[in-house]
């Protein structure tokens, strides 16, 4: 198939395992469908265009998606605002910022870009959220279907997402809040199976760039326990980083999720009188923050402000181990 143009729903039957994977049957349940979303995300070869519309604005995005049977890559290209653009290979993350000269490199673990807005198996995702069948829809020129997943408690958003009859690729997903509506959505515009390993090549050629690794620190183990943990939320990844403001301190940060949902809880010297924060909120972001001891607890993530307030709470700055 090298050099050819393969039509997405062709590509996606020869990257999937089994025929039993193609389109679900008359009886499969809207959870099969969001096992079709994960898989297709991993496994087909696409490139396409999306819009990310989040607190009154627009950011437009082209992605080109490989899989060459051991490994995913990917490219992800902001088409306005400054130029930037992230190329996956094999686990980690190169960041090109042109303006400032600087590839930022990092691990992916733990990071989870549309269409692949799933971590671990859709499956455990019954346990927190209702999943139904919500019609049909068209985006960019396809028929999709909707699944609906609808919050069981006040720890998570809902979300309404659009996957291709043909391929099951995600080709909208929007996160919802019972009482404002929608908070943010992404949707392609256009959409195809002709990626090319080509198209994964960086835009700018970085040699005499400054290489950031600091994001590729080794996977620390925070010593710290954790109490009352929101309910479905486990933790994903766990690494060490600098600090964004520039200081010579080692942040903890690890990346807690509950399938689609994902907190990050950051762990660092406090600073001056830095204490506690109030739960803010701004879209679909919410912030907590909380000074215990010599150390400063922040969770971030798109949940209501009672996710991350609990997660910081539940966070035991008495190391477990000596």
């Amino acid at each position: 198939m090298r050099g050819q143009r393969i039509g997405l729903a062709a590509s996606l039957l020869l990257a999937l395992a089994s025929p039993a994977d193609a389109e679900p049957g008359r009886n499969a349940q809207p959870l099969d469908w969001l096992v079709r979303m994960a898989q297709s995300a991993q496994m087909l070869n696409y490139a396409g265009t999306y819009i990310f519309t989040h607190d009154g604005r627009a950011e437009t995005s082209r992605v080109v998606h490989i899989n060459d049977g051991s490994s995913e890559h990917a490219r992800i290209q902001a088409l306005d605002g400054p130029p930037r653009e992230i190329i996956r290979e094999s686990g980690v993350l190169y960041c090109y910022l042109p303006d400032s000269h600087v590839v930022k490199v990092d691990r992916s673990e733990g990071r989870q870009y549309f269409p692949a807005l799933f971590s671990g198996s859709p499956t455990m995702l019954r346990e927190y959220y209702n999943v139904n069948y919500a019609g049909m829809d068209r985006v960019a020129g396809r028929e999709c279907q909707i699944v609906q997943l609808e919050p069981r408690d006040g720890m998570r958003f809902g979300y309404r997402l659009c996957a291709d009859i043909q391929t099951g690729l995600m080709l909208r997903a929007t996160l919802e809040d019972g009482t404002r509506g929608v908070m943010q959505q992404f949707a392609f515009t256009e959409i195809d199976g002709s990626a090319s390993r080509t198209a994964l090549q960086p835009s700018w050629n970085a040699d005499g760039w400054l290489w950031d690794r600091s994001g590729m620190s080794q996977t620390a183990d925070s010593g710290w326990s954790m109490d009352a943990m929101p309910p479905g939320f486990h933790k994903i990844s766990e690494l060490l980083r600098r600090s964004a403001d520039g200081r010579s301190v080692q942040v903890k940060q690890a990346v807690y999720s509950d399938g689609i949902s994902a907190v990050s809880l950051f762990i660092e010297p406090a600073r001056g009188n830095a204490g506690e924060a109030a739960a803010t909120r701004r879209g679909a972001l919410s912030f907590y923050s909380i000074r215990s001891g010599d150390q400063q607890v922040t969770a971030i993530g798109e949940v209501p402000p009672a996710n991350v307030t609990q997660m910081v709470k539940a966070v035991n700055l008495v190391k477990s181990k000596p």
